[in-house]
């Protein structure tokens, strides 16, 4: 839309009357996703988007990892200084360069919503080029007007995304320290936000339909036919974490629920039918789930392991079957 550069060979631009609009509120949550997806588009809002519960809750559980949106807990702490204009120095006077030196934006996650695992998420987004929308205390979304009437993300210095656990001291509480620089060719001449009663579920309550992470773990398998395996939350101590409880046979799929009760044998490039049942010292409710495939593998074979299901993101599993 417009660009950092003066605009030499144009007309000034009329700073007008800018009248009674709306104001963006301080940022509450923020939404990290690709910049671009897996077809070379923006991420973001397309001009008139109805935001519902339904959009909302599809863009948070996307098969495609391109196109998923992420939300984070409460933010505190916000700073975010302005950047700096570039200049020379000649003859003691600083002439600007055209361009700008962005600064290093903070903030934190307290107590519970700082958990020490919070810390893995943040981390497997360094490798990407990312982009952020923010949830303002007023309900706003804020991000960045491609000039064509789209909100698409802030887009993010590609690698500066950090987060550091700080651990309770007397007198403090446990936090996450987050810090990012904007990449240096945006431009803030080009923030804008959608206004709370355009967006028709309110935004400061996406956070509440953000998926649960599933971390799963092998603990046998026998017969080439049977696997057993524990799921659960991203959160919890060593022998505490919580149970992901619930699931049954139709919610594995190995190929994003087309087809249902499945997992796939990488050795034999094949899928497989299964039951599940939540098995475990305490059965229904106990997190723990027996695979029983419908016919035997092979020694050696590996078997992946995927979940599909709404409310519920899970990286593959994959368990190398052993001898009866």
């Amino acid at each position: 839309m417009f660009e950092v550069e003066c605009f030499c060979a144009g007309e000034p631009l009329s700073p007008g009357q800018n009248g009674c609009i709306p104001m963006i509120g301080r940022d509450k949550f923020i939404v990290l996703f690709d910049y671009y997806d897996s077809d070379g588009n923006y991420n973001g809002v397309t001009k008139g988007t109805v935001m519902n519960q339904a959009w909302i809750t599809a863009k948070l559980n996307h098969i495609d990892p391109t196109k998923r949106w992420t939300i984070f807990p409460e933010i505190f702490a916000l700073e975010a200084p302005a950047p700096e204009a570039e200049v020379e120095t000649i003859d003691g006077i600083d002439m600007p360069t055209g361009e700008e030196i962005k600064q290093k934006a903070s903030f934190q996650h307290v107590k519970e919503a700082a958990n020490p695992a919070l810390k893995a998420s943040y981390d497997s987004f360094k490798c990407r080029d990312l982009g952020m929308l923010t949830i303002t205390y007023k309900g706003q979304l804020g991000g960045m007007n491609d000039g064509e009437g789209n909100l698409i993300g802030i887009h993010l210095q590609e690698g500066s995304l950090t987060a550091q656990y700080m651990q309770p001291t007397k007198g403090s509480v446990q936090k996450m320290m987050v810090t990012f620089y904007v990449d240096e060719l945006e431009n803030d001449a080009n923030r804008d936000f959608i206004e709370a009663a355009q967006i028709a579920y309110p935004a400061k309550k996406w956070f509440d339909l953000q998926p649960l992470q599933v971390i799963p773990l092998e603990v046998s398998n026998s017969g080439q036919d049977t696997i057993v395996i524990t799921a659960d939350m991203l959160y919890g101590g060593t022998d505490r974490k919580k149970k992901i409880t619930g699931l049954v046979s139709a919610d594995f799929s190995y190929d994003d629920g087309v087809t249902d009760a499945t997992v796939f044998n990488e050795t034999q490039d094949a899928s497989e039918t299964i039951t599940s049942a939540e098995t475990g010292g305490s059965g229904s409710g106990s997190g723990e789930y027996t695979l029983t495939l419908a016919s035997p593998t092979n020694p050696g074979d590996v078997v992946r392991i995927d979940l599909f299901k709404s409310g519920y993101l899970m990286r593959s599993l994959r368990v190398t079957m052993v001898a009866s």
